[in-house]
């Protein structure tokens, strides 16, 4: 059994990012955070993903009294100094500056409505689970005092395609009517570990969508159980695993490669050449 695993120097903390299911499926999880690739090697981010980030950022500036204007103008300069990964993401990013002020109109009439008085933002929770020698959580958007909040922001797609006329032919948002189940694992996750109800607000330019105990039986405590199980379970997966080896090459006698999934799209062929090295895939 291996000593470096038993003392959890690998995986201080199990976060959403780590344990997801969908998101950070076993075989990724042994080359992101076992074999750990270079900063460089990893895929940057996307404009969507700068573009929820900076509006994060800009929405909680104002919540915390920054004068709105400045924070808008600001956090929109942010964004602007993204650097495109390819050629479809520099028109994503044009249609992410474009939809970014009314993203942000639409997170503070989401906040409006909650009607929650934040107490903290980034606030880090840890919980415990059952059969997991680390804590289990991570960083909340915004927390109140009877619940935690978690933002998620939505964008249109750029198709890379024209219409006649010459304007980028886009995609909008689909209408969100229930929860997303990676979101859902992630707030009940924090929920166990702030030990507070959770409120998932998504909003994309045209409008916004507020979850909670409340509107759907999936914010509510049965539903969250599950969720946070399956999260658990994930957890004690990946922990049982580290205790055989912390060898990303014995470990992939453990788990398939699924290089079909969309976790390794936009890695360099170098990368692939040597993550299929690990596995000792035959060409």
């Amino acid at each position: 059994m291996n000593d470096k695993s038993q003392n959890n120097t690998l995986i201080d903390m199990w976060y959403p990012s780590r344990m997801d299911i969908e998101n950070c499926p076993l075989d990724y999880f042994v080359i992101k955070y076992i074999h750990v690739l270079e900063p460089e090697q990893m895929p940057p981010p996307n404009a969507k993903m700068r573009s929820g980030s900076t509006v994060e950022s800009c929405v909680a500036d104002i919540l915390q009294g920054e004068p709105e204007q400045e924070a808008r103008q600001h956090w929109q300069h942010v964004l602007d100094q993204h650097f495109p990964i390819h050629d479809k993401d520099e028109h994503q990013k044009n249609v992410c500056i474009g939809q970014f002020q009314d993203v942000v109109t639409n997170l503070l009439a989401a906040f409006r409505e909650i009607n929650k008085d934040p107490t903290d933002f980034q606030e880090l929770v840890k919980g415990e689970g059952k059969g997991i020698d680390v804590a289990m959580g991570g960083f909340v958007d915004v927390t109140a005092k009877d619940s935690i909040i978690e933002i998620k922001t939505q964008w249109s797609t750029a198709s890379g395609l024209f219409n006649k006329d010459g304007s980028l032919r886009l995609r909008k948002p689909s209408k969100t009517d229930t929860p997303q189940k990676s979101h859902l694992r992630q707030v009940a996750t924090y929920s166990n570990a702030a030990e507070k109800p959770p409120i998932l607000i998504v909003a994309n330019a045209f409008e916004y969508t507020v979850f909670d105990e409340m509107n759907t039986e999936f914010m509510r405590k049965k539903e969250l159980k599950h969720a946070f199980e399956t999260m658990r379970l994930s957890a004690r997966a990946r922990q049982n695993l580290l205790k055989i080896s912390d060898d990303p090459k014995v470990l992939a006698n453990f788990v398939p490669l699924n290089l079909m999934h969309f976790v390794w799209k936009d890695l360099e062929e170098e990368v692939l050449k040597e993550i299929m090295n690990i596995w000792g895939v035959e060409t």
